[in-house]
């Protein structure tokens, strides 16, 4: 009977690829399988000094970092970051990080990781919006590795310009002071794994490591992101 019912569901309130517009099947969700199956990835090595990686090397506390597509802006897939960070749709955040962690599971990149740590946004910006993208990223990554999901103890208690337009050296000059930690004992020691859904120039990422290892020497810095610019 139940599947008589769901047949019935996906007629009368049919789902659309979020990439290309086309109807979904009952097992599909959020993206077709023909388009996940073209998602430009990044195919970086998690544990290596991949590009993403390239934007930490400054910072002692971080282990490793990559990011699992690239984005351009206008692309099709930009659709994904676009519609879970701005129109109300995180749960697309959420189940990508989900199909990420997997493919990454295999490759050592969580193993020795305490808990996921999602970059903060100011509460302006989180009551504007109505909930950070990034937090939903990291239930996804979560759902499938199990680690749990750090919320409070890292904070952005400034309201920033947002970086969509700015250049490097303004996005770093921007993100500067914006973040402090809450609850240090919460992170003392502990491998934290950074969430956030794009990386362009990396200064926001930045911005919280620097802050994270500056009160924290004994920490420990993973980073993660759903997409990275293709031009880094």
């Amino acid at each position: 009977m139940m599947p008589i019912l769901s047949d019935i569901g996906m007629l009368l309130f049919p789902r659309f690829c979020k990439v290309c517009g086309n109807k979904l099947n009952q097992s599909e969700e959020h993206i077709c399988t023909s388009c996940l199956r073209r998602l430009p990835k990044t195919n970086y090595d998690p544990m290596a000094l991949n590009p993403v990686m390239q934007h930490f090397v400054g910072i002692p506390a971080i282990q490793h970092a990559t990011a699992w597509f690239f984005y351009s802006h206008g692309n099709a897939y930009s659709k994904l970051i676009t519609l879970s960070k701005y129109n109300d749709k995180p749960e697309i955040g959420r189940y990508l990080g989900l199909l990420a962690a997997k493919e990454l599971a295999g490759t050592g990149f969580f193993e020795g990781i305490d808990c996921l740590l999602p970059v903060p946004l100011s509460r302006q910006r989180k009551w504007k919006r109505g909930y950070n993208q990034s937090e939903w990223i990291a239930r996804g990554i979560s759902k499938t590795t199990g680690l749990p999901v750090s919320q409070g103890v890292l904070i952005r208690h400034k309201h920033n310009k947002t970086q969509t337009h700015f250049h490097f050296d303004d996005r770093w000059e921007n993100v500067q002071g914006i973040f402090s930690v809450t609850n240090p004992k919460h992170l003392a020691g502990r491998h934290i794994l950074l969430i956030d859904d794009v990386i362009t120039t990396g200064a926001t990422l930045m911005a919280c490591a620097d802050t994270l290892s500056h009160v924290l020497p004994d920490i420990r810095i993973s980073v993660f992101a759903l997409a990275c610019a293709r031009d880094e």
